[in-house]
């Protein structure tokens, strides 16, 4: 259950990235219940700064998914 809600997490943050590489615009989370929309062009830094935060978790969320779908298949197999 945990690795397909990794999975889940990973796959999101991934279309964040794509849809916010392919639409130079990025969304980010500002002071509280505020949602930033950062554009490549006038915010080079907060975009960039955002699309690799975005990138990590995405990388690392699915990371953690494909390692505990592998220890929960290594566990049934044994």
């Amino acid at each position: 259950m945990f690795a397909t809600f990794f999975l889940a997490i990973g796959a999101l943050f991934f279309w964040m990235v794509f849809k916010g590489f392919s639409e130079q615009e990025i969304k980010g989370r500002g002071w509280g219940l505020n949602i930033r929309i950062y554009h490549r062009d006038s915010e080079p830094i907060m975009y960039w700064v955002t699309f690799a935060s975005y990138l990590v978790c995405a990388i690392w969320s699915t990371v953690f998914g494909i390692l505990m779908a592998l220890k929960l298949l290594s566990n049934h197999a044994a």
